[in-house]
């Protein structure tokens, strides 16, 4: 029986592959999770001084894929991540998947 696990190669390019996880899962405590959210998401925006993050969108996708409800996955929260997959099911006479549709942005 063939084993169809995910392909996750691409977490190996990450560019927060090191960093410590914590920053992408802030506190619900509002006073905290911005500032902390804000830092986890310049990593993989290049907000931060260097490069976007090379598998941003395949992290993006992945967190959409798996209804990912915590952390910050491709640079947006889980509330982003339900907001970007809403404007693009309210697009009119597109054909875009929804990958296609995240790889455009």
């Amino acid at each position: 029986m063939k084993n169809y696990l995910p392909d996750y190669s691409w977490r190996y390019e990450a560019k927060c592959k090191g960093v410590d996880t914590e920053i992408f899962f802030p506190p619900r405590d509002k006073a905290l999770y911005k500032p902390i959210a804000d830092s986890a998401k310049a990593i993989c925006l290049g907000r931060d001084g260097e490069d976007e993050c090379p598998v941003r969108r395949e992290c993006l996708l992945d967190a959409i894929d798996t209804n990912e409800a915590h952390g910050i996955w491709g640079g947006l929260s889980h509330r982003e991540r339900n907001a970007l997959v809403r404007r693009w099911q309210r697009l009119e006479d597109s054909e875009l998947t929804l990958e296609e549709y995240v790889w455009s942005l």
